[in-house]
């Protein structure tokens, strides 16, 4: 069976702005049209339902954290249960160190009746490097056991050419690796610049992370930032994310970046052969 699958940080941060996410949102959601749909850093303020509602008809399962209590973002994974029976949806509470914004669901596809396992989290940024690398090896924990994996999501590895023991974009793959896992991902950055002059200055900090899932049934798309269309007052340098205003009085480089409850990441797509 051939599935769809997105991922998307729409940068709700907690409601740091206390103000609505974007309904257009919802828009670009129906017209992805995916079979799973994932969702980070999603905060469920006063016009959540209705932009649930319409992002999702009745097609699609949707399984949602609640861990605002825990003063962390949500996720949200949408299920289409026309093509795949859920057998169970799973979450942990990230209220200590150690655990990132997560949600798992167990699927088994109606055609060929194959089981996946498919994950969603967030890796948290405002914390040190070695529980980023903690957050990780959770993941990984959970999974060693599952023959067929998808896991996606917003992992804050920093740029491409930054380079560090603990956390990194080369720790991601090494630590993948070390636990049969491949990571695709696509060129370019999926949060600032779309295209910064030197590579070694992307920032690629969505990914898939698969397991049990052969190269030929697996198909990668470019990051995606068509949807910055849909508010130019708001995303003012094209497709960027953020510009380089030069540096203040004491020499710190100044930023304007697309604010709070607006996407500043780009949309993570493939296709996959289950």
């Amino acid at each position: 069976m051939n599935l769809k699958i997105i991922e998307w940080n729409i940068n709700q941060r907690m409601n740091y702005s206390h103000k609505n996410m974007p309904n257009w949102i919802a828009d670009v959601i129906t017209h992805e049209a995916a079979d799973i749909i994932a969702l980070t850093e999603v905060y469920k303020g006063n016009n959540w339902n209705e932009v649930k509602t319409t992002s999702f008809n009745s097609n699609y399962a949707i399984f949602e954290t609640s861990n605002n209590t825990a003063r962390q973002n949500d996720v949200i994974i949408a299920i289409n249960i026309s093509k795949l029976d859920v057998i169970y949806a799973k979450t942990y509470y990230p209220s200590t160190q150690g655990i990132p914004d997560y949600l798992e669901v167990k699927c088994k596809d109606k055609e060929n009746h194959k089981e996946f396992l498919f994950i969603c989290i967030r890796i948290h940024a405002s914390v040190g490097n070695d529980i980023k690398r903690q957050e990780l090896e959770r993941i990984m924990s959970v999974a060693k056991d599952e023959e067929t994996v998808i896991v996606c999501g917003d992992f804050n590895n920093y740029r491409r050419g930054y380079d560090n023991k603990i956390w990194c974009l080369n720790e991601v793959y090494q630590i993948c690796k070390n636990n049969n896992f491949s990571v695709k991902t696509p060129n370019g950055s999926s949060i600032y610049e779309e295209k910064p002059k030197d590579p070694k200055y992307e920032f690629p900090e969505d990914h898939f992370l698969l397991k049990g899932i052969k190269e030929k049934n697996f198909t990668l798309f470019p990051y995606d930032r068509d949807f910055v269309e849909n508010d130019k007052n708001i995303y003012k340098w094209n497709r960027d994310f953020q510009v380089y205003l030069g540096k203040d009085k004491t020499g710190n480089n100044m930023y304007d970046s697309v604010p709070t409850p607006f996407p500043d990441h780009a949309i993570l797509k493939c296709t996959v052969v289950i």
